[in-house]
């Protein structure tokens, strides 16, 4: 893995008010009890994007994912150079307690880099953070811990899905052959949709998945050649932050009332890796060929 960029001179913010930031930091530090395994920092841009930078007893973690720059600027806390060892890739399970009795939960993937701290390195650290990427707030950290079989799953091109069953006589989602794209999700529900009607259909279990990844529901397609049925909002999107019963709007375009027994096969579901987007402003955009051409300009 490639180096972080330096930052020096100019990049710096306002002497002052690093100070200023670093005294009231140093003061959360001193009131988070030592009952809790550590405490997580968030960057000045912890509303873009998931925690990354913990303290544990007596070390440092920051849990790298596609790149080492974490500040939208472009400026990096250099890892390299302040000595951080790869203490694995993974996807790693964290709980932090953004307020009191307000505990949140999230499933990153990535490589952790890992580096030991000696006296009064915990301060250091946090100076240096606090110069390159700001500070938002520091919080307790709960629990920390790498998931059983993340990193093999990752080196077979395979995410780890996390399920839990809802319902027990529901077979979770499975693959119906090798290879193939879809995970076949079946109702948890009996009922009828009459034609030209529409019905939420519950699936009997949640799921977690790794940040960035997302879920998408699509029809089957031999209950939408035989029957009419399809999705709504096809395909439907579920986040990875999701935690609730999986749903499928279920609609039926047949002529006929269609009966959904429990445990039918009702939908497919797709799991994907999904870019996260920097919107810019411009004031204008680069010409092409197609121009402003909309619905229709390429013909029928």
């Amino acid at each position: 893995m490639g180096e972080g960029i330096d930052v020096t001179g100019e990049n710096l913010i306002n002497e002052e008010l690093v100070e200023e930031q670093f005294h009231s930091v140093k003061k959360k530090m001193e009131r988070i009890p030592e009952s809790y395994p550590g405490f997580v920092y968030l960057p000045a841009y912890y509303r873009a994007g998931p925690p990354r930078i913990f303290f544990l007893q007596g070390e440092m973690r920051i849990l790298v994912g596609k790149a080492m720059v974490f500040n939208p600027q472009g400026y990096s806390y250099d890892m390299a150079a302040r000595g951080y060892r790869d203490g694995g890739r993974g996807v790693y399970r964290m709980v932090y307690e953004f307020l009191p009795g307000w505990p949140f939960e999230l499933c990153l993937e990535g490589n952790m880099m890992v580096k030991q701290l000696g006296p009064g390195g915990v301060a250091e650290e946090v100076l240096e953070l606090i110069k390159s990427l700001g500070v938002y707030d520091l919080v307790p950290l709960l629990e920390l811990r790498r998931l059983e079989g993340g990193g093999d799953e990752e080196s077979e091109g395979k995410v780890a899905l996390r399920i839990k069953r809802l319902d027990p006589g529901i077979d979770l989602p499975e693959y119906a052959h090798p290879g193939d794209a879809g995970l076949d999700i079946r109702s948890a529900e009996e009922l009828v949709i009459e034609s030209g009607e529409r019905a939420v259909v519950g699936t009997g279990f949640a799921m977690a998945l790794p940040e960035g990844y997302a879920a998408f529901v699509q029809p089957r397609s031999g209950l939408a050649a035989r029957n009419g049925i399809s999705i709504v909002n096809t395909p439907g999107l579920i986040d990875c932050h999701y935690r609730g019963e999986v749903k499928v709007i279920l609609v039926n375009l047949g002529k006929e009332p269609f009966a959904v027994k429990k445990g039918d096969r009702i939908a497919q579901m797709v799991i994907q890796r999904v870019e996260t987007a920097r919107v810019e402003m411009v004031e204008e955009l680069d010409d092409t060929a197609r121009g402003e051409g909309g619905f229709g300009s390429t013909g029928l």
